[in-house]
């Protein structure tokens, strides 16, 4: 996890850096980061301004977790093993027409990702897979739909036999609509975890099987696109149970 993100999880940090910032006191560069990620979100600021306590209700909570990312996500620029990979990807979904906010909140779910997705210590930060996420953004942003049909087409024609072409063709619109229904993102184990209580768990073995198999053929055709890197392309077949992860 982020070590900004990790600090400003806590209530009591967010609110004493608000506070500060009201009563005109100097900030460190942590807590500018959160003020500029509060003011840009004016409804989640004074909803963290508007509650009192450590208990927080599920919308302030969603709230806190919101800026504390957004947060993180600015101090990026400021990483030297990650600035440069993180201006790039600005700039290629700016090319895009995404917003300065659309960028932010981008950004910021690579860095949720990294801290909740998988199953590893949030206390460290694995710079080396947000690096890899955020080398994924160019080829992600410049995805349309007609680019989407014609790797979809392909992916399916690509199929041994006729089979595996009809799994091929359920999997790959299943996933796309769960990931991309608004708008191309990283592929992430919430996506795969979707996928596989709407389109696989529920079906026979024999099913099952090829349905899996699909899905691990998409991910490294997805990968051979650039729109997948090797780290996440093994943590997502092991999700599958891959044994070749």
């Amino acid at each position: 996890m982020h070590p900004i993100l990790a600090r400003f999880l806590t209530a009591d940090a967010a609110r004493e850096t608000l506070r500060k910032e009201k009563a005109g006191e100097p900030l460190t560069p942590e807590e500018q980061h959160f003020v500029t990620a509060a003011n840009a979100n004016p409804r989640q600021k004074a909803m963290l301004q508007g509650v009192s306590g450590r208990a927080l209700s599920s919308d302030a909570q969603a709230a806190l977790v919101l800026l504390a990312a957004h947060a993180a996500a600015r101090a990026l620029t400021q990483d030297e093993s990650l600035s440069a990979a993180t201006q790039k990807a600005r700039e290629a979904l700016k090319e895009e027409g995404a917003s300065d906010e659309e960028s932010d909140s981008f950004l910021a779910s690579i860095l949720l990702e990294e801290a909740f997705g998988y199953e590893q210590e949030v206390d460290n930060f694995d710079a080396d897979y947000v690096k890899e996420s955020l080398g994924e953004v160019p080829a992600l942003a410049a995805l349309s739909k007609e680019s989407v049909d014609a790797l979809f087409l392909a992916f399916a024609k690509a199929a041994p036999n006729d089979a595996d072409r009809k799994a091929r063709e359920h999997m790959a619109r299943a996933l796309f609509d769960i990931a991309w229904a608004e708008g191309p993102t990283s592929i992430n184990p919430e996506h795969l975890e979707t996928l596989l209580d709407n389109e696989v768990l529920q079906e026979s073995d024999e099913a099952q099987d090829a349905r899996v198999r699909a899905t691990v053929s998409l991910l490294q055709t997805l990968a051979h696109q650039g729109l997948i890197g090797p780290m996440r392309l093994s943590r997502l077949r092991a999700q599958l149970g891959d044994d070749d992860a």
